[in-house]
């Protein structure tokens, strides 16, 4: 089979598609207008920069 090139936002679109299903399917779903605190953000961050 061959590989095909993927364009990363599709990548991104699916994966937060598939997150919020999954999401919904444990009835843990995020309120609509929710917004992370800054120590949430800040938490995220360095654990997207791997420190």
């Amino acid at each position: 089979m061959e590989r095909r090139a993927v364009d990363s936002d599709a990548v991104k679109r699916t994966v937060k598609r598939s997150t919020v299903d999954s999401a919904r399917l444990e009835r843990r779903e995020v309120p609509a207008g929710f917004v992370r605190s800054a120590g949430a953000e800040n938490f995220l961050a360095e654990r997207r920069t791997g420190r």
